[in-house]
Order: C-alpha cells, then structure tokens, then sequence
C-alpha cells in the first residue's frame, strides 16, 4: 500500500474514534431535590426542583421528554385541546362534504329520470295527437286492443296531465324530507 492510503486510512479511523465516545445531545441537568441533596442526570428531572441547570449541546429541534406523573401547563393542555377540536371538525366537514356529495349524486339521477320520463309522456301525447294507434293491454287476456276516439281522448288527456307533471320543476322540499315522485 502507498503511504498516501495508510495516511487517509489513519485519518479516517481518527474520526471515527473521536466520534464514537460522544453523545449525540449531551445534556447534563443538574438541580437540587425536596430533601437539598445536589443530583446530577442526564435526563431532565420530575416535578418541581431548585436551582436546575443544564449543561452542554441543546438539539436544534424541539425535544419533548414525557415526565411519569406529570401534570401538563395550561397552555400545553390548551394547545392538545385545540388539536384535538381541529381533528374533531375535520373529520366532521369530511363526513358532510360525503353527505351533500352523496345527496348531490342522488338529486342529479332523479333529474336525469325525471328529464328521461319528460321526453316519454310529451312523445306519446304527440303521437296521440298525430292520429297514431294506440294500444292498450287487456289485463283479463292480456291481448293489445286497440283504443276507438273516445278513449283516444281520455288517453291524451291523461297522458298531457302525466306530461305537464313530469315535465314542471320538482318542488323544492325542506331538507330531511323525501320527494314524492308523480304518477306514471
């Protein structure tokens, strides 16, 4: 091997050793307990205690240390609070956006069935109007029969009726309601 590699090697193994023994946040809390003992740690100490200092590198970031027993401040409680009343309507304005959502969907077929049953009672009064063959089942045989001019009458005007209901704007219903379709 060249001197210039078993130099780099060296270095290397260097740095790794000084790295090794340190902590990555070395803290020390030192602070005096209830019976006026001096104690040291490297872990922050629970409750309330005297003359608490704290030695060494900070981390850059906030770092939270849950105490077993420990009551949270006012504000730390409020600040969960908050938290928790956001995800609370968050969830809420999900569930009513799904809701109109699915109301949307559903009020967008009954117009397209509407519109759909619209076309078919304006097409038969027409073809009623025109002269065309009408037909009806017999409900005993259940044969086709044809309709003279006096129940072509009665049949064009039931048939304007059922068009004009179809075909007019459903009334608007308060909500929670459900809509009566007309007769078909």
């Amino acid at each position: 091997m060249s001197l210039y590699r078993v130099a780099v090697a060296l270095s290397i193994v260097a740095a790794l050793s000084l790295t090794q023994g340190m902590p990555a946040f070395a803290q020390i809390y030192t602070w005096t307990d209830a019976q006026g003992r001096r104690q040291v740690s490297d872990r922050p100490p629970e409750g309330q205690v005297k003359d608490l200092t704290v030695k060494g590198r900070t981390p850059s970031g906030p770092v939270s240390t849950p105490v077993v027993g420990a009551v949270p401040a006012k504000g730390e409680e409020k600040k969960a609070q908050t938290l928790n009343d956001k995800a609370l309507d968050f969830n809420k304005r999900q569930i009513e956006r799904e809701e109109a959502r699915g109301k949307q969907e559903k009020s967008d077929a009954e117009a397209k069935e509407r519109a759909q049953r619209c076309d078919q009672a304006q097409a038969y009064a027409r073809n009623l109007q025109a002269g065309g063959r009408a037909t009806r089942l017999d409900t005993k045989t259940g044969e086709r029969v044809f309709l003279d001019d006096k129940e072509r009458e009665k049949e064009l005007i039931e048939a304007q009726r059922s068009a004009d209901s179809w075909c007019k704007a459903p009334p608007a219903s308060p909500p929670g309601s459900t809509q009566v379709s007309p007769p078909k």
